[in-house]
């Protein structure tokens, strides 16, 4: 069923989007930010980053939609195929809480980025706290990355 082959390489290519926008924003070091802010770069700021955010978790819930129709009566449907379909659902809906996370803490940081980051009284910020709910979501997504890539490997 090559339509599930087609669908896996378009979550794939969202994901790849997304992990850009997760790069831009976790991946640069202060030093860097620095030396770009005295060169007078400015990169895409965290609404930028928001908004690509929500503009791919639309592109992803149309394309969960499509995953989810059931194929066409005359088409041969195996084993195989349902639990490839099933793990890119899972993996889809594992992407779309990240991409989700990833877009609250963009819109946290741009509404008042120094708020976010100041210590609350348990001694952790509102940033800290997101951030570690959003390493568990990604801890998740790689699971079932994984599973994905296995159930690929043997299709």
């Amino acid at each position: 069923m090559s339509k599930l082959i087609n669908q896996g390489c378009r979550v794939a290519d969202i994901h790849h989007r997304y992990d850009e926008i997760h790069g831009a924003l976790f991946g640069i070091s202060v030093f860097r930010l620095l030396a770009d802010k005295l060169r007078g770069k400015q990169g895409p700021g965290y609404g930028g980053l928001s908004l690509s955010l929500k503009d791919l978790g639309e592109e992803l819930a149309a394309l969960e939609a499509e995953i989810k129709v059931p194929p066409e009566e005359n088409t041969p449907v195996t084993g195989a195929d349902r639990e490839l379909q099933q793990a890119l659902l899972e993996y889809a809906a594992y992407l779309s809480k990240a991409m989700a996370g990833l877009e609250n803490i963009c819109r946290s940081l741009e509404q008042d980025e120094a708020a976010y980051r100041s210590l609350r009284e348990d001694g952790r910020s509102r940033f800290s706290a997101d951030k570690l709910d959003y390493d568990h979501i990604l801890s998740e997504l790689e699971r079932q990355g994984t599973k994905l890539d296995r159930l690929f490997s043997n299709y």
